[in-house]
């Protein structure tokens, strides 16, 4: 009768409904991942070991993410099933997901920002990138730890809310910084190219926005939210 209780008055939509929805979409971004990989090795054979070394690091740490998102999908929908009240705590894969997913991130800024220093020459713009992209790591990593020894998920997300808020920030303002550089170089050199490299470069000025701000809008959208929730006034 208690467990019946508990699982009335437990709000699905608010923790299980977002943990599905992202659980299918991690499952086609992995799939994407997956053809991107296999792309990779079957036509850039000849890349320096050390790119080749880092996409089969980020493969392997989102293998691991997408393990732990598959035992969390198990953990919320059959092994608390009748009594899901036992999710004021999430799963330890919950929170190695976390984890994980911001080592990824971490590891793709790193290196879009050694890309920055090589087309434009200028160390000052890749620090300023690397410095937010260890902020937001730093973050994510005490989130991680502290999610691990909570015991309210409720109070949990209320007070860790800076910190999330700090590591959506520092990696978005990462990923504008990066962005705007290798575009703005990109575009240099296109106004100084000949003939056949300037559709090349208008290529890659495109791919580059395009990939580049998706985060940012994404964060915009997340900051949105959490103010029209939250209001600080």
């Amino acid at each position: 009768m208690n467990s019946f209780k508990r699982a009335s008055d437990f709000n699905v939509s608010l923790v299980i409904g977002p943990i599905q929805v992202c659980g299918l979409l991690s499952a086609a971004l992995f799939g994407c991942l997956a053809c991107q990989s296999y792309l990779y090795f079957a036509r850039f054979r000849s890349d320096h070991l050390a790119l080749k070394a880092s996409v089969s690091v980020v493969i392997l740490i989102q293998l691991g993410h997408f393990v732990c998102v598959i035992s969390m999908l198990w953990t919320m929908t059959v092994g608390t099933y009748g009594d899901p009240s036992q999710l004021t705590v999430l799963p330890l894969a919950a929170d190695l997901a976390i984890s994980l997913s911001g080592l990824t991130v971490f590891i793709v800024q790193s290196f879009y920002a050694f890309r920055l220093w090589r087309l434009t020459g200028n160390i000052f713009l890749p620090i300023l990138c690397q410095v937010l992209s260890l902020i937001a790591q730093t973050s994510t990593f005490v989130v991680t730890a502290r999610a691990i020894s909570m015991t309210d998920l409720a109070g949990f997300g209320n007070n860790q809310m800076l910190l999330i808020e700090l590591s959506f920030v520092a990696r978005a303002a990462c990923d504008l910084i990066i962005t705007a550089g290798i575009a703005w170089s990109l575009k240099k050199k296109r106004d100084s190219g000949i003939g056949g490299t300037v559709t090349m470069i208008d290529r890659l000025i495109k791919w580059t926005i395009e990939t580049g701000l998706v985060t940012r809008y994404l964060t915009l959208l997340w900051l949105t939210r959490g103010f029209i929730n939250n209001p600080l006034v």
